[in-house]
């Protein structure tokens, strides 16, 4: 690319400016913190236009964008505190369990319980709940909507542990929902 730099920031506004929505959401799933997300947000975008001489036009630019961000996540992520990540599934239904058996000290009535805390707050946080790897995949494959060839070039894993991970998520949750039905006394309710 040997554009001026009015064309180089113009055909960058062009490629990458459109997928603004796209990278704040899944900077929101990633940090589970607005502020965290703006920040990992402004921070991709400043990196992606210092490097967009390496962006080949024409391909997709929503891919290498989170790219970018999800490096810089795992990068700050290793920086911060290490966060426990479930070693095992029986760990992790145990986890969503006792969180489960806390809610429902909390509040005896079943009736508050379910207005207190609706289906989708319990989807947002089985999602938020599962293993780091796991939700990662599930959010560039499910939510936004990547195919596994592109999640696994995000991700810089191989296309078949993208799908490992997708499946494993999905069951994870799956199980997760059941359990919040069940304690919820939400009879036929699909999962």
């Amino acid at each position: 690319m040997g554009e001026t730099k009015s064309e180089k920031r113009s055909l960058f506004e062009g490629e990458a400016l459109p997928h603004l929505d796209s990278l704040f959401t899944t900077a929101l799933y990633l940090t589970r913190n607005q502020e965290e997300a703006n920040d990992l947000c402004q921070e991709t975008i400043l990196r992606a236009y210092r490097s967009f001489h390496q962006f080949t036009i024409g391909t997709n630019c929503r891919a290498w964008l989170l790219t970018i961000l999800h490096n810089l996540f795992r990068t700050n992520r290793s920086r911060a505190k290490p966060e426990h990540v479930s070693a095992t599934v029986e760990e992790f239904e145990r986890a969503i369990e006792t969180e489960s058996l806390r809610a429902s000290c909390a509040q005896a009535n079943p009736e508050d319980i379910v207005t207190a805390q609706s289906f989708d707050q319990s989807v947002q946080r089985a999602l938020r709940d599962l293993p780091t790897d796991f939700q990662a995949a599930l959010i560039l494959v499910d939510l936004e909507d990547m195919t596994y060839k592109d999640a696994a070039g995000v991700l810089d894993i191989p296309i078949g542990t993208v799908r490992s991970r997708v499946s494993r998520g999905r069951a994870l949750m799956r199980d997760a929902l059941r359990l919040f039905a069940r304690d919820r006394g939400l009879a036929g309710v699909e999962t």
